[in-house]
C-alpha cells in the first residue's frame, strides 16, 4: 500500500510514483554492405618477429607507416584481386617494405594523406598471404590513392599466382577456398 502526503496525490517515499524520464538511444550509422572480402595484416612480418617489449624501442609506429631501426621503412597498402567476373573482389591490407629514398623524399603515407599522382614506389610485400605460395619479398609497387584511401599495390611478378589472379581475377571455387585461411590465420595475430 502506498500512503499519498499531498493532495495531488503526490507520495512521500522515494522513488515510488515518479515518472522516469527516458533517454534517448541513438543508433550506431549502419555500415554499407560491400560485395567482397576484406582482410588485414596487422603488422609487416618482420615486426612480429621482434618480442614485444623489443617492438616500442626498435619500431616507430606512425599510421600507415612503421620504421623499423631507423632503416626499414615499411608502408600499408591496399591489394585487391577480383572474383565472379568482376562482380566482387577480396581486399587484403599488407604491408610493404620500402626503400628509405623513396619514403625520405616523400610525405606520410597515411589514409589519403600522400599526394595523388606521384610516380609509383618500389617495393617488397612484407606479408604472408595465406593460401599463396611465399609471398615474403615478391616484387611490387605502390600506387597512391585520393584521400581516404590506402595506396594500391601491384605485383610485378606475373609468373606468381598472387601476381596471375591479380590479373585475372579467382575463381568461385578459389574464393571459397581462401576465406576460411584468412579468418584462422587474422585469429592470432599478436601484433597490433
Amino acid at each position: 500500500m502506498r500512503m499519498i502526503d499531498d493532495v495531488n496525490g503526490n507520495s512521500s517515499s522515494p522513488g515510488v510514483g515518479r515518472r522516469r524520464r527516458h533517454r534517448i538511444r541513438l543508433r550506431k550509422p549502419e555500415k554499407k554492405l560491400t560485395f567482397g572480402v576484406y582482410t588485414d595484416c596487422s603488422a609487416p612480418f618482420y615486426v612480429t618477429e621482434i618480442e614485444p617489449w623489443e617492438r616500442e624501442e626498435r619500431c616507430r609506429f606512425m599510421g600507415g607507416e612503421i620504421v623499423m631501426d631507423g632503416r626499414y621503412h615499411y608502408v600499408r597498402g591496399s591489394l585487391s584481386v577480383p572474383y565472379g567476373n568482376g562482380r566482387g573482389h577480396i581486399r587484403w591490407e599488407v604491408w610493404v617494405e620500402i626503400r628509405p629514398d623513396n619514403a625520405a623524399g616523400s610525405s606520410k603515407f597515411e589514409r589519403g594523406a600522400h599526394p595523388i599522382g606521384n610516380a609509383p614506389l618500389e617495393g617488397r610485400l612484407s606479408s604472408a598471404i595465406p593460401g599463396y605460395p611465399d609471398t615474403l619479398t615478391l616484387a611490387v609497387s605502390v600506387h597512391c590513392q585520393g584521400r581516404g584511401s590506402l595506396p594500391e599495390v601491384r605485383i610485378h611478378d606475373m609468373e606468381h599466382l598472387l601476381g596471375r589472379e591479380q590479373r585475372e581475377g579467382v575463381t568461385f571455387q578459389r574464393w571459397l577456398e581462401l576465406r576460411p585461411l584468412h579468418a584462422e590465420y587474422h585469429r592470432y595475430t599478436d601484433a597490433k
